[in-house]
């Protein structure tokens, strides 16, 4: 899916050694960060499977599959995180 609405993602993130990236939606990657901090990340979601079980991001999924692919929401915030 190249394009603008595309961002590349350090599944484990560059603070904690990741170098792999990965080709990703730009609404999804923000919430996969909105979601996990960036220890959970580099130690229990850096895979797909568990990205996809969790609650939150199983809804996510649910709603955003209804999108076209080109859609962006530039009013979600990316700091929403739990416990801030």
């Amino acid at each position: 899916m190249p394009g603008p609405s595309t961002d590349l993602h350090h599944p484990v993130p560059r603070s904690h050694g990741g170098r792999e990236v990965v080709p990703m939606h730009r609404v999804c990657h923000q919430k996969i960060h909105s979601v996990f901090t960036e220890a959970e990340l580099a130690t229990t979601f850096h895979d797909w499977h568990a990205l996809r079980r969790h609650p939150a991001m199983a809804e996510f999924i649910r709603w955003i599959a209804r999108k076209p692919p080109e859609y962006y929401d530039r009013n979600r915030s990316t700091r929403a995180r739990r416990g801030r």
